[in-house]
């Protein structure tokens, strides 16, 4: 069994001149979840097995007898809660992967990300990644709405999620929307009507949020702004 690990880190801090409209300052956070960490995610069976096995190392195990559309779709969530943050922040500033330890898959598959939205209407908005470990921009996706209370009405099957970022949502954008939780799932494919098997075992997640800064940021910030305008103007008298 290994210790378990669990990392914050900020990767990145931009800049933003709040007074000329840009956006607010804000930084990345990336947290990895690891070793007995993992036991601390929230496991559903949906049909098949999805637990923590302690071991070297210690993983995220997913399995199904029958990972076909009238199969078993077992999934690990990661969310605000389990992953030590105080959000997951929204869809467009979210981005994830996983590493695999071992995976049996039909072919062609991949373990695939499983992602909630939640809908300012009420209920869950699934976007669901196309397969493999990153999720990212550049990750091509579809939509499901089957837990969705607005206008929730198109699959954009095929779309990439930067694309989906910027699509109108009622009187917001999907990339506005905050994330609820994100999982690693396996199952759900069209195998022809064959009963294939899967499993995968994961033995890390990592995911990447954007932090506000905490208003003495934003004053430390303005300070040194309106100390560099000062200086600037005093040159010019000079």
């Amino acid at each position: 069994m290994t210790t378990g690990f669990r990392a914050a880190l900020v990767v990145s801090f931009g800049v933003a001149l709040i007074g000329l409209g840009a956006r607010p300052a804000s930084a990345s956070v990336v947290t990895v979840i690891s070793g007995t960490d993992l036991s601390g995610l929230k496991y559903v069976g949906n049909g098949g097995t999805a637990n923590y096995i302690a071991g070297t190392p210690d993983v995220a195990y997913l399995q199904t007898d029958d990972s076909g559309l009238s199969g078993g779709a077992p999934v690990v969530f990661v969310n605000a809660s389990n992953a030590g943050l105080p959000s997951l922040g929204t869809l467009g500033s979210f981005s994830a992967s996983y590493d695999l330890l071992a995976s049996s898959t039909p072919g062609g598959t991949e373990p695939y990300w499983l992602t909630y939205l939640i809908d300012p209407s009420g209920g869950y908005v699934g976007v669901i990644s196309f397969g493999g470990p990153d999720l990212n921009g550049s990750s091509q996706i579809h939509v499901f709405c089957a837990y969705a209370s607005g206008p929730c009405t198109n699959t954009y099957f095929g779309d990439t999620l930067a694309t989906l970022d910027s699509i109108g949502y009622g009187s917001t954008t999907f990339g506005q929307m905050s994330v609820y939780e994100s999982g690693v799932e396996i199952g759900d494919w069209n195998n022809n009507g064959q009963t294939i098997a899967a499993d995968a075992s994961i033995q890390s997640i990592t995911i990447s949020t954007a932090e506000v800064p905490e208003p003495a940021s934003l004053l430390l910030l303005g300070t040194g702004l309106v100390a560099l305008a000062a200086r600037r103007r005093s040159k010019r008298g000079a």
